[in-house]
């Protein structure tokens, strides 16, 4: 292995093989009662032998690919294939239209297309809308384009920097998320390796993940929440990941006992869902120890949940911040509300009203300690919403340093008002946009509203409501 490819994910993958070995790495349902295992090092050669294939294909370092595919352990080869290679993963929802897919292929100029012989069709459809996509691999399928066949064919040799490829470095893109941070406005995000890893280092370090943790993993993997918190902190941390085809209410908790899952993720509309449906006795018959919710879920829904799934239920802060996410347990944020004395109330400034929050405007400070940052959330519109932090609104720690701008003479507006002066709410709004289109992501930090705001449909289209 490279000097330039350590601190990647194709990286973390060999390490994790040439540790675990045989240990198993991904345990997927295949059907009701039926499963298919797959070992570290046999994750580790799959990856490899996609890799080549990409490169057959002509993909180089950089080049990106798409994957319309639903829940299977073919994903985890092409994104581990392409992060060994260098090139780039496009994920896009397998609900999409082929105009749909269509636009996503012309706009992130993806030159191949992975889908399931069920998706052929609409793959087909959309690729001839899309020039740069030159090549359409089913898998499951069979013929010159099945996925399985081309991938068997190559060697699996370790990989090799003098003949392979350098690879990626840790700075590079390996997966872009299609955002939708308001009506009518698709925005590019790239993520890094180091960002995936970053997410997933963050996340195993709070949930204490040890190598016999296995992930449960329901949510649709080309959302960031599947593949950032909950693929990336079983990889870093040596544990496994036990893969579901969807989300289904009735199942969910003989999924997670059958699937031998101890840690698992969700979204608010399956919590709803689960606690919706008729109590059954097996309810707390699992070996979950911690579920992790992804967005926001009320005190109510919380203390239901834990009640009668006998399971803590976390919840993720930091989902729209700067800051990584930090899965804080529903009784501590209890504990510190009630421990929290009255606000002091501050004193006015000059004018006779109160200072505002933070450091003065026009200062300059860089903190060499973790900084105290206080949530702030915004709406699709742009606007700030209440704080939403552990305990309320206490501030939560940031491991960057933080660097606030100097003083200067005032930046022209553009917009013919005097320096200084009232900003408009139009104005206001374009400075608080939520995502910014092309934005990269690298380090551990603002990994958020990637993920939040990662699929144009919800979550309960994707479920099995039953």
């Amino acid at each position: 292995m490279s000097t330039r490819s350590a601190g990647t994910v194709a990286a973390a993958l060999a390490e994790g093989a040439a540790l675990q070995g045989e240990g198993t790495f991904l345990v997927v349902e295949t059907a009701p009662g039926e499963q298919q295992r797959i070992s570290w090092a046999e994750m580790d050669a799959r990856a490899t032998r996609t890799a080549r294939l990409l490169r057959s294909l002509g993909l180089q370092t950089g080049d990106r690919l798409n994957v319309h595919a639903t829940n299977c352990a073919e994903f985890y080869d092409l994104w581990f294939g392409a992060a060994r290679l260098g090139a780039v993963i496009v994920p896009s929802d397998p609900l999409h239209t082929p105009d749909e897919l269509a636009y996503l292929l012309a706009r992130s100029r993806c030159h191949l297309t992975f889908t399931h012989a069920s998706l052929r069709e609409t793959t087909a459809r959309a690729r001839l809308q899309a020039h740069d996509c030159r090549h359409l691999f089913v898998i499951g399928g069979d013929g010159d384009d099945a996925f399985h066949t081309a991938r068997d064919a190559q060697s699996d040799a370790p990989w090799s920097p003098e003949e392979d490829g350098a690879g990626p470095g840790p700075h590079d893109t390996l997966g872009v998320l299609h955002v939708t941070a308001e009506a009518g406005r698709h925005e590019e995000v790239l993520i890094t390796h180091d960002a995936y890893l970053g997410a997933g280092r963050s996340v195993a370090a709070r949930l204490r993940m040890r190598p016999d943790d296995r992930q449960l993993v329901v949510l649709p993997l080309f959302r960031g929440n599947a593949q950032q918190y909950a693929s990336m902190s079983a990889l870093v941390s040596g544990a496994s990941i036990a893969l579901a085809p969807g989300f289904s209410a009735t199942r969910w908790p003989s999924q997670a006992r059958s699937l031998g899952a101890t840690l698992a993720g969700l979204l608010p509309a399956p919590i709803c869902m689960l606690l919706a449906r008729e109590e059954g006795g097996d309810d707390d018959a699992h070996r979950l120890r911690a579920v992790v919710a992804t967005q926001k879920v009320s005190e109510e829904q919380i203390a239901s949940f834990e009640k009668r799934f006998h399971v803590s239920l976390l919840q993720l802060y930091g989902m729209r911040e700067t800051v990584a996410p930090v899965p804080a347990p529903a009784q501590a944020r209890r504990r510190k509300r009630e421990q929290r004395g009255p606000a002091r109330a501050r004193r006015p400034g000059a004018a006779g009203r109160p200072r505002p929050e933070g450091p003065p405007r026009g200062t300059a400070s860089r903190l060499s300690r973790p900084a105290q940052l206080t949530c702030r959330q915004y709406s699709s519109a742009g606007e700030p919403s209440a704080p939403e932090a552990p305990g309320g609104d206490a501030p939560m720690a940031c491991t960057r340093p933080v660097t606030v701008r100097r003083a200067g003479p005032p930046r022209p507006t553009g917009t013919g008002r005097p320096p200084g002066g009232r900003r408009t709410a139009a104005e206001r709004a374009r400075e608080r946009s939520v995502v910014w289109s092309r934005r990269r992501v690298s380090g551990a930090d603002a990994l958020s509203s990637l993920c939040v705001a990662g699929c144009r449909r919800p979550l309960i289209e994707h479920a099995e409501a039953e």
